[in-house]
């Protein structure tokens, strides 16, 4: 039987940003989204020469406006949507409590399925069947807690 650690802390507007904005950044740095942006830039690149050989702007307005929603605009939209969900809903700051035993997470005595864990310089991201899960190494009760943490979670297979 391996040690309890309990996570805790609140659910705030602010760590429901911080933790959209690390899965946001881990997402566009390592999926095949991040190829789509280069695709943008091409096509502004092959819209430069229409424009400058044949006088047609057209492809370069709209290639230049996705280039800039792309690495600009999404952020910013996420951020609104996110914020108006976290208003809108009724677990605002709300505290939280996870319980990891004998290897499983638990949450109100309900196991949480994992299948991978991410991990930042300020805490971790689990992805798991239902909704991605931030916790902040100050969710822990002290650093040896976090890196038990961890090392369950490498023994898993999931980190």
């Amino acid at each position: 039987m391996s040690k309890e650690i309990v996570i805790r802390f609140k659910w705030s507007k602010e760590l429901a940003i911080k933790a959209s904005k690390h899965y946001y950044d881990w997402d566009m740095k390592n999926s095949a989204k991040r190829y789509i942006g280069w695709f943008f830039i091409a096509l502004t690149q092959f819209a430069i020469v229409g424009a400058l050989k044949h006088n047609a702007f057209g492809l370069l307005y709209i290639s230049t406006f996705f280039v800039l929603y792309w690495y600009y605009g999404r952020w910013y939209l996420r951020k609104k949507m996110i914020e108006r969900f976290y208003n809108s809903s009724n677990i605002k700051d709300k505290d939280v409590e996870f319980i990891l035993k004998d290897g499983e997470l638990f949450f109100e005595n309900e196991k949480i399925d994992i299948l991978k864990v991410l991990k930042f310089d300020d805490g971790v991201m689990l992805q798991t069947s239902i909704n991605p899960l931030f916790f902040a190494k100050d969710s822990f009760k002290n650093f040896d807690d976090f890196q038990t943490f961890l090392e369950v979670m490498r023994d898993k297979g999931k980190l």
